[in-house]
Parts: structure tokens; sequence; C-alpha cells
């Protein structure tokens, strides 16, 4: 069994108790933490509001910014409301300007789209008489303090609920390094190595050196790419899968030639936007322009090869993560288009903030509806990334990551996420949007966890009442950026000396043939994307409910259609 709907409780809104989980991820290296300005919260140290306050779960964020509703960010009664309870604690907000990009629009999708939040920066406050710590943990417990006091009108309770930590999301694909002893490696026993199950020279889902990645040499032709207007006769129009990722790297598979040498060809099977791209640079630019530093901008699509540790030349540990996913939705929905946006950086880091500001683009583009348009006309968007709230209660209804996602599924747009690789039923997000309200004939969300290619769980697999499904995720054959070749070298080369040599053992980071094994629940999700896609197609041919339905909603009421029949439980 390739993949399934997972059973649903009785009660699919009673929640399962996170405080008692396995905790996932609950810290990251101090080199990574420095490089993206972020801090880990320990439930331990954390500032809290009273001695009775329940301490938080682990999480990590970014410590200089806060993600606050725009609506909120151009009130200046709001603004000089955050002024005396930040001055305490030695800090200030600064405000992003108004998005010109959403003016144009009217009704409520787009009211909805100018209430998501924006990046507000956290400044020492100039009245400040001691060196400050900026912390935006701190400063949204002294927020939180203020709430509801009478001096401060605009700083009550529903508004500072709405007032959210910059998560730092981490990629789901199985990571793992010889040089730092990264982790992604699953033993294969439980315990600490004296009763594995497994061999006990690798990890599970690791070769051996702990590589994640392994290149390997595919002899298949490349699928048949129907033309726009066999698509458009078959099905209304080609369908769209949005992938927001690392970006795509050169690979021919995918019809994408090296940076500067043709770039993505407009009429293949992957797409870019160029607008959505330097939306995202603008928005960073402008955080790290108010005192976000640091903070890393992603200023176009191309996942270009990066290493960690330069001067060993030790590959990333998400270096071609989006062009390994474009590759799996290529092979299962062949006559799609793959729209990348850049998001997430070659470390496996991408911020929420910057996944907001695509979300909100590209539901703007949906809504427009330019039929020359690929960004409007996503069917399904796959988020192959995560994190962990520190509290159950704060990533839920008030969550504005959920909000921006809301609107894309009110759009009639499938969203499919995986549910991380921590062996936890903790609540990963956003995957675990699967369990928050939906109307009846609304389109929701699709979480996925990994499989064996037995059909077994992987044990890195998340789980839980918010899981929907679960699909192979394990050594799973994609394509792979075919400029990158790293520095590792083969453990034989005969002779030694010649360059290069005449035999030699297999180069574990020389993917230039362009292909690669890999593991984790991040490909999982695209692949249930790409089945998505093919039941979408399949109800376009046999039922008559053509991807280019007028109405948003006759498309959502075709894509939950589709969903039932392929054993989706409503919640």
């Amino acid at each position: 069994m390739k993949w399934y709907f997972q059973d649903r409780p009785a009660d699919a809104r009673a929640r399962q108790d996170d405080s008692n989980a396995p905790p996932g991820l609950v810290s990251l290296p101090e080199a990574l933490l420095e490089r993206h300005g972020a801090r880990v919260l320990d439930p331990g140290k954390a500032a809290a509001l009273s001695i009775d306050q329940t301490p938080p779960q682990p999480t990590i964020y970014r410590a200089r910014t806060l993600l606050i509703p725009d609506y909120l960010l151009q009130d200046g009664d709001f603004l000089n409301d955050t002024d005396a309870p930040l001055r305490r604690v030695g800090m200030m907000l600064t405000s992003p300007d108004p998005d010109p990009d959403l003016a144009e629009g009217e009704g409520e999708i787009f009211q909805e789209l100018r209430e998501l939040p924006r990046l507000a920066v956290l400044v020492p406050h100039p009245d400040s008489r001691t060196p400050v710590v900026v912390d935006a943990w701190v400063a949204l417990q002294a927020l939180r303090a203020a709430a509801g006091s009478p001096d401060n009108r605009k700083l009550d309770n529903a508004n500072v609920l709405q007032i959210e930590l910059e998560y730092v999301t981490v990629g789901s694909g199985i990571t793992g390094s010889p040089i730092d002893n990264g982790g992604g490696g699953i033993a294969g026993g439980p315990g600490n190595g004296s009763d594995v199950s497994g061999p006990s020279t690798t990890d599970s889902y690791l070769f051996n050196g702990g590589d994640p990645r392994t290149p390997v040499a595919v002899l298949l032709d490349t699928p048949t790419y129907k033309s726009d207007a066999q698509c458009d006769s078959q099905y209304g129009k080609r369908p769209v899968v949005a992938v927001l990722d690392t970006g795509v790297g050169p690979n021919l598979w995918l019809e994408v030639a090296p940076e500067g040498a043709g770039g993505i060809t407009a009429g293949g099977p992957m797409a870019d936007d160029p607008s959505i791209q330097a939306a995202i640079y603008a928005e960073g630019q402008h955080a790290v322009a108010r005192g976000d530093r640091p903070r890393q901008l992603i200023k176009d699509v191309w996942d270009k090869p990066m290493t960690a540790n330069p001067l060993v030349g030790e590959l990333s540990p998400a270096s071609g993560h989006g062009t390994f996913i474009a590759g799996i939705v290529r092979q299962v929905a062949p006559d799609a288009r793959i729209l990348a946006l850049r998001v997430m950086h070659s470390d496996d880091i991408a911020y929420t903030g910057d996944i907001l500001c695509a979300l909100r683009h590209l539901a703007k583009r949906i809504a427009l509806g330019a039929q020359d348009d690929v960004a409007a006309m996503v069917d399904v968007v796959s988020l192959s990334f995560g994190y962990f709230g520190e509290s159950p209660d704060s990533v839920a209804s008030n969550s504005g990551l959920w909000r921006a996602i809301k609107v894309l599924l009110g759009l009639g747009v499938v969203v499919v996420a995986a549910a991380g690789n921590y062996a936890t039923w903790r609540r990963f997000y956003p995957a675990a949007f699967a369990t928050e309200a939906v109307l009846p004939d609304e389109v929701p969300v699709i979480s996925v966890g990994a499989l064996n290619p037995n059909g077994t769980k992987a044990v890195f697999s998340d789980d839980g009442d918010w899981v929907t499904a679960f699909a192979q995720g394990a050594l799973v054959l994609s394509t792979y950026p075919t400029d990158i070749n790293a520095s590792r070298s083969p453990e034989l080369r005969m002779p030694a000396d010649p360059t290069p040599p005449k035999r030699a053992a297999l180069k574990p980071d020389d993917f230039t043939d362009g292909w690669a094994l890999w593991s984790g629940t991040s490909f999982s999700a695209p692949y249930v994307a790409a089945l998505v896609i093919r039941s979408l197609q399949k109800g376009a041919t046999d039922a008559g409910l053509r991807l280019d339905l007028p109405g948003r909603n006759d498309r959502a009421v075709a894509a939950v259609e589709r969903l039932r029949q392929q054993g989706h439980q409503d919640g």
C-alpha cells in the first residue's frame, strides 16, 4: 500500500493531549540559531506573567520580530498603547509600511488578506538607560500582561491574542552530516545501541557515513507532458501545484537549465514567479532596515549549491529539497505545472514571516484569477516544513498562518502539509491545522505521515489524531540538482594520484546525474498533493468536474467530493 487516509477518531475535534508527548524539535545547533537570529524557548527559563502560569512548551523563534495583523500595525493608537508596556522591558515596536499590492483588491477575500499578520521589528527603546537584550518572547509577555488595562484602549485581549512569535520552521526531510554529527538518524532499536535490532554500523534511513541523500542513476525517459490545448480540452485547464520550499535547481528531467543558461522553461513543467519572490525579498529587506539583524534574505527561486561549512565543503542539509519534491509531483502527476516559490534556506530553515508573505501574495493572485497567470491557476499547495508551538491554544484559531491557509481553502485550493519526522504526537504546524474546523463543503488541510516501502509506518514519522493520511516517504527516488558535487570523496580510488582516477567507488555527494534517494515526511506530502491532482483530473474527465469551473466554491465542492471518494473523513 503506497498511501491511505487514516481513520479519524469518532470525535475528531477532541484534541489529543500534547503535554505528555515526546518533545520533538527542542533545539538547533548554536551556529544555526546565531545565523538566523533565533532563540530556543526553554520552559525552565522562559519569562512568565505569574508563578501560576503554565510553563510553555519548547519552541524556536526569531528574537527581534513579532507577527501582528497589518490593520493593527497601521493603527497609530494601537502602536501608542504598546509603547508603555514595551518600554518597561526596554523595547519598542517598529511597523512596516502598508502593502501596496493588496490595496487594489476589493471584497471579503482581500479584507481577510489585509488582516493577516506582517513583520513588526523590535528594537531597544530610545528611552532605555540600560543595555537591552531584545527578545520577542519577553516583549509578547509584556504585551499580554498589559492587555485589558484601562490605560490601553487598543491593547485589549482580542488584539493581543493575535500577536505571535515569528516561528522558525524546519524542513521535514531526514538530515544528518558526518561533519557535525547532525541528527536525523533513527537507531535500529529503541535503546542506546545495546539492543539494536538492525545493523549496528548505520542508522535507519541513513546510509553508511550518515548522509541522508544517496546519488543514483535513472534510465527512464521523461513522462509525456500534454500541451496546454490538450489539458484545456480534457480538464478545463492545466492543473497547477505550488511548492513552497527551497526553490529549484537545474535538472534535465524537470526541464530546468542552470541559472543564467535559460532558466525555467516557460512552457515546461516548472514555473517560477519573480513578483512573489520580489515581495518576499522586499519584506525581508524592510525588516532588516528596521533593525531585524541577522535576517537571512531570500532573493530568488534558485536553489544554489550551498555548504554550511565552506572550508570543508560539506553539503547543506536541505540543498535540493525543493527540486526533489518537484520530481515527485512530476512522476505522479506528469501533466501538472509545478510553481516553485522559494521560502526555505538550504540549511533547512524557513521563517513564518516569509511563508506568510508568500501565501498572502499567492492568495491575492488566485483571487484576481488572471487567465494567463500560473499563480492564479493553483489547485494544490504543498508544504514540507513545520514548527512546534509553545502552547496548543496559541497556534490554533488565532494563528496567522492558519488564517492565511484558510483563505486558500476558501478559494478552493487543497493544502497538503508534512507531519514531521520527530516520532511524536505533539502537534506540528501547519500540518496539525488539519483538525481545525472548516465549512462542510470547504477543502480541508491534509496532513501526511510517512510509510516505508513495505507499507508500514516509518519509525521517524509523527502521528496522532491530527495526521490525516500516510504515504510513502522512506527511500523515495526523485530528481536532484545536477550542479551539486560536494567535497566528500569515494572510499576507494585506484590509482589514488591521477585526477580523475581510472576506477573508484561511489562518490556519495556527486549528484550530477540528477537523481537521489531520500527519506522524510517532506516527500510523503507532495506525493499526496500529486495524487489529489490526479483525482481532480479524473473528476474532470469522468464526472464533468472541470478544473476551470467559474466559481471557486464549485471547484472547492469538486475537490471535497473527490477526496471523500478516496476515503477522506470529514472532521
